[in-house]
């Protein structure tokens, strides 16, 4: 092997598999640091106010109360929704055949995230300022899955299989209480007409998806009606994705064995000898081409629409829209902060995410499980249980999400930028501190358990 291809190894790996989308995540979170407190900030500040217009027919999509889109709130308003309508898409699945499709199988995970909400709000009202800075107190309330199951993924062989579902179903439950936080206390101005005209579209979308209507190119036209209709409401504009997801069918036009006999149909026709190989000349009859397209035909409806569309939208949320966001949103000038001028709202956040997340997770769990007197799963024990509950304290994306709709960025720009401080550091705290946690824990088990079992031989 030469030097040059040794050395250009790494370089294809890289490519060839795909990079986690936690890491871009990351890389765009310290690359707005960078520039944000580099001499590029005015031209970074630049960027985030540049007008957004989308004129049709006379009419400015982006406009909202007189006042066009800056970049930020696009990527806030707009780009979101996509996030959002995402999150709602596997929202549906959890509901229907997922672990939030039974109570026994909801009630621990659920249980978990309600004290993954309430522990860190109540802790930050203890600490926080009082007065308006107090519309923060659901910053610290998210956990972001995206970091958490990427750290679990990379500690799978010291974390059971059970405690990572168990940690993905808490962090879905715990998106539906963000989700309603968004809806029942950042919204304001409610124009009653443009609402219920957006819940007329909602209801709409809904009986044409019990009806068994799976057209995909429908729905994303309605989600874009709801879109427009609530950003005049006043309702926050995700709302739109996450309702519309939910009025989506999780139905297949297509039965396993019409898809099977198409499929045994089809391979009946092309060569069966061993020695064909692969781009071997054939020649197919008109009826055998026909057969193949209503394989592909049938094989494209026996996914339902909701799974199609998490398939086609999972990869543009996470490597462009969250990233987009990222760099808008965590771009925080530090010179502007005084140790002797920073109030005790930064300490607040982190604290509420680092303390108060996995207390919540844990203490609520544990005590659901001694009072239930359910039975732990194989491989979970409370150590790992809280080490777990550690990364609950990861909650990036929707913590910077909810900050900005907390604090306006013309009015409170420094409470702004106080809580994602807070929102960087617990963060960042609590992935490294939960990473070395789980790691210890789950090494001193595999002792202890290989030691019971060569005193058991």
């Amino acid at each position: 092997m030469s030097q040059t291809s040794g050395i250009l190894r790494p370089v294809r790996r890289f490519t060839i598999r795909k990079v986690n989308s936690s890491v871009v995540l990351f890389i765009a979170t310290i690359v707005a640091l960078i520039v944000a407190n580099s001499p590029l900030r005015e031209l970074y500040h630049t960027l985030l106010a540049i007008p957004i217009n989308l004129n049709v027919l006379g009419l400015d999509i982006f406009q909202h109360q007189g006042e066009p889109m800056s970049f930020l709130v696009f990527a806030n308003d707009v780009l979101m929704v996509f996030f959002f309508f995402v999150v709602g898409l596997d929202i549906k699945q959890q509901l229907l055949v997922g672990e939030l499709s039974s109570v026994k199988k909801a009630m621990m995970p659920v249980v978990g995230a309600i004290g993954g909400m309430t522990v860190p709000i109540l802790l930050f009202w203890l600490i926080a300022p009082a007065g308006d800075a107090s519309r923060g107190a659901a910053i610290p309330m998210a956990t972001d899955i995206a970091f958490v199951l990427a750290v679990l993924m990379v500690l799978k062989d010291h974390v059971p299989v059970s405690l990572r579902v168990f940690m993905t179903t808490l962090a879905v439950a715990d998106d539906i209480g963000g989700i309603i936080v968004i809806a029942l206390f950042y919204s304001s101005g409610i124009n009653l007409l443009m609402l219920g005209l957006g819940l007329a579209v909602v209801a709409i979308l809904a009986l044409l998806g019990r009806a068994g209507v799976r057209h995909i190119g429908l729905y994303m036209i309605g989600l874009f009606v709801v879109w427009f209709f609530f950003l005049q409401s006043g309702i926050h504009t995700t709302i739109a994705g996450v309702m519309v997801a939910l009025a989506m069918p999780m139905t297949t036009s297509v039965s396993r064995h019409q898809l099977g006999s198409l499929a045994g149909a089809i391979s009946k026709m092309l060569p069966a000898t061993e020695s064909t190989k692969k781009g071997q000349t054939t020649h197919l009859e008109g009826a055998d081409i026909a057969m193949i397209n209503s394989l592909r035909h049938a094989a494209a409806s026996a996914i339902p629409p909701v799974q199609r569309l998490e398939h086609a939208l999972t990869d543009w949320v996470d490597y462009l829209i969250l990233p987009v966001f990222a760099f808008v949103n965590a771009g925080i000038d530090f010179s502007t902060f005084s140790m002797g001028e920073i109030s005790t709202l930064p300490f607040a956040v982190m604290l509420g995410l680092f303390i108060g997340k996995p207390v919540g997770i844990f203490l609520f769990t544990y005590v659901y499980i001694r009072l239930t007197r359910h039975q732990w799963s194989n491989g979970v024990y409370p150590a790992m249980l809280f080490a777990v509950s550690i990364l609950g304290g990861v909650g990036f994306t929707v913590s910077m999400f909810i900050a900005s709709l907390s604090y306006d960025v013309h009015l409170h720009l420094d409470w702004l930028s106080e809580a994602k401080l807070g929102i960087l550091t617990g963060s960042l705290i609590s992935g490294i501190v939960g990473y070395i946690t789980v790691l210890a824990v789950g090494k001193r088990h595999q002792r202890k358990m290989a030691k019971q079992a060569k005193q058991a031989d």
